[in-house]
């Protein structure tokens, strides 16, 4: 049977290999225009940082930390992981501004961006560190750009499509879409306790069960409620634009994930009205554990989007709106292993998930990923065209359109961000474990 936090370590894995990979083969990618290598880069780095944290996470949950006899709340692996959060949220609060449509063209922008990234990360680490992470919640609002960015350029370039029949123009609505799931993408199986206005009685539970002295509810709320309601449009905002060009293109991959995201919100979020009074009962007296069936429906669901799917997402655009030369010799045989390593485990995760509730013995669930390996490995080149035969690099499409810009950048200013993110990884270890010594 599945233990509730078998995935967590599956997806550092998940996060960290795929982050690693994509920088390794970036830097084999020289010949890729500024837009499309600082973006490789950003998301990379953000994988890395989500891996870290996840790392940290599992680290701290395991039987050996907890047998060395550290008690305290806030310990090195805590730290870490709110600080390796907040170091992704930078970086995802300054992509939209770079990709699918760069904001920032200007030579004198671009170079900002990777000192901006970082000390902005330094900034918010060492505040919350000192605060103790009281507010934590309240720095997911940096997620905000992305959806202010983001949906305009979906239903621009879905309006150029439908209505003036560019059928180029879908790379980008599908590229803006796409990154809308991997950044919102666990808040949006929430639309509907969202509308519903339910969502504040989690957040509150949750302000409860972390205690008085460890939480400010109101900064947190507004983090917690901003997401939630941007995540809320934009599902809605998607499903509507997917549902228009479905009545005229068909309905295509991009489609399914859409209407699928929309339907597990539908039922998740008449599960949440269902557990309320369990929710409400740490208001009154004492905080009950969710029902088993509930815990099962939000692992296969919005843990499984968050952990799994999101990575996913991520690699779906390094590959198929071709940020990285995955055509090159060299890269070859490194992006189909990674493609294939995803693949495995995350169906081998989801077999195990399925094992948490139904009675398949371990015999058969192996049998059933060797079925897997078998029709991935003669699926491997199928699988490798649906991902980069069809790619081509937004960068060429804003090209025929006259909005890109060609800046004065040297590679060195672009490897930048990269150097940058490592030197902030080494002095959030060394914060993180100085100031755990001290308040220890």
């Amino acid at each position: 049977m599945a233990e509730q936090e078998s995935m967590v370590p599956v997806a550092a894995i998940v996060y960290f290999l795929l982050g690693v990979t994509s920088l390794i083969l970036l830097n084999r990618s020289k010949n890729r225009m500024w837009m499309d290598r600082l973006a490789g880069y950003m998301l990379s780095w953000a994988l890395i940082f989500f891996g870290l944290r996840y790392a940290a996470v599992s680290v701290r949950d395991t039987s050996w930390w907890e047998n060395m006899g550290i008690t305290s709340q806030f310990d090195i692996f805590q730290y870490l992981f709110f600080s390796f959060s907040i170091a992704a949220f930078a970086i995802a609060a300054i992509f939209p501004f770079i990709y699918p449509y760069p904001v920032f063209q200007k030579s004198s922008t671009i170079k900002l961006v990777a000192p901006t990234t970082f000390l902005v990360s330094l900034a918010i680490i060492i505040s919350m560190m000192l605060t103790e992470y009281k507010y934590v919640g309240f720095w997911q609002i940096l997620l905000a750009p992305s959806f202010i960015i983001l949906i305009p350029i979906y239903f621009r370039f879905l309006s150029e499509e439908m209505l003036e029949g560019d059928d180029t123009a879908r790379r980008m609505s599908l590229a803006a879409g796409t990154m809308l799931i991997a950044f919102f993408g666990q808040q949006m199986t929430w639309w509907l306790a969202q509308l519903l206005s339910i969502n504040d009685e989690f957040v509150a539970r949750s302000a409860i069960e972390a205690g008085v002295g460890s939480y400010s509810y109101v900064p947190n709320w507004i983090g917690y409620t901003v997401v939630n309601s941007l995540a809320t449009i934009a599902i809605l905002s998607l499903a509507a634009g997917e549902t228009w060009r479905a009545n005229t293109k068909g309905i295509n991959g991009f489609t399914i994930v859409i209407f699928l995201i929309l339907g597990v919100g539908l039922i998740s979020g008449i599960a949440d009205y269902a557990v309320l009074d369990i929710v409400d009962s740490c208001m009154y007296t004492v905080c009950e554990s969710f029902p088993e069936s509930y815990n099962i429906w939000y692992k296969f669901t919005t843990e499984a989007l968050l952990l799994l799917f999101a990575p996913l997402m991520v690699m779906y655009v390094l590959l198929h709106f071709d940020v990285i030369d995955s055509e090159a010799e060299q890269n070859q045989w490194m992006t189909r292993i990674i493609v294939i390593l995803m693949l495995l485990i995350v169906s081998s995760t989801m077999i195990e998930l399925l094992q948490s509730f139904l009675p398949v013995s371990s015999m058969i669930s192996s049998a059933i990923l060797a079925m897997v390996v078998a029709i991935f490995i003669g699926w491997e080149e199928r699988i490798m065209n649906a991902l980069i035969g069809e790619g081509e690099s937004i960068s060429k499409k804003l090209s025929s359109l006259n909005e890109l810009h060609e800046p004065d950048i040297s590679e060195n200013e672009i490897q930048l961000f990269s150097k940058s993110m490592g030197v902030l990884t080494a002095i959030i270890v060394i914060l993180c474990f100085l100031y755990s010594s001290i308040v220890s």
